[in-house]
């Protein structure tokens, strides 16, 4: 199997590559890694991985600079089924919009659309919420069979670092959610594509265990 790790200059690429390589070479899987830009490559793999860190806009317009990219991807995604994993703003991107600093189009493969998480309430510490929401989260299971959740636990924590949050009125499409001042999604997907609000490269074991769930995966 060929797995390819998206670069368009966005996203810490190394730690997910090496998080990626690591949970390969522990469960014995047959995989090569390859991150690129380079569009021949990305039609050939069977996995890609789309990872992203910053702003919506920013990451969307640095797909668009890769000439023919998100055409690609959806080609790829959608009519030819490949599967696919979306990470942070990686995932942020397979919706409808994002309302971060304007309104910028989304891939609208998954419906809906992200806002600034509200400062509801008090955290358990009796703090108000910050934001960004930054630090380790459980999960609740939406989608309790759903196999990328196998061995995982909702004592199990996982890395989060972002401001917006999914709003959608579809909820048979969140595999699993947070709370942090709210019910945030925390997993969202759809047949062979799926996105984590979390950092699985930066999630410990939990995160390894997430990765080797999705890659033997078979949707």
């Amino acid at each position: 199997m060929n797995l390819v790790i998206i670069d368009y200059g966005s996203g810490n690429l190394r730690s997910v590559e090496n998080a990626f390589k690591n949970s390969i070479k522990t469960n014995k899987l047959n995989f090569t890694i390859q991150v690129t830009n380079e569009l021949e490559l990305i039609s050939k793999a069977d996995h890609l991985v789309l990872p992203g860190v910053g702003s919506f806009p920013d990451c969307k317009k640095g797909l668009e600079d890769v000439k023919g990219l998100v055409k690609l991807l959806t080609n790829e995604v959608i009519n030819n089924r490949k599967k696919f994993l979306g990470i942070c703003v990686g995932m942020q991107l397979m919706v409808d919009f994002s309302l971060e600093k304007k309104r910028t189009e989304g891939f609208r493969w998954l419906d809906g659309y992200f806002k600034k998480i509200g400062k509801k309430g008090l955290d358990y510490l009796g703090r108000d919420y910050k934001i960004p929401h930054m630090g380790w989260n459980n999960l609740q299971f939406e989608y309790n069979n759903h196999p990328v959740l196998e061995n995982i636990t909702e004592n199990e924590q996982f890395y989060f670092v972002h401001s917006f949050a999914l709003k959608s009125k579809k909820p048979n499409q969140i595999i699993a959610s947070t709370n942090y001042s709210q019910k945030i999604p925390a997993i969202i997907g759809k047949e062979n594509y799926m996105g984590v609000q979390f950092h699985p490269e930066k999630s410990g074991n939990s995160g390894q265990k997430f990765i080797y769930n999705w890659l033997k995966w078979c949707p």
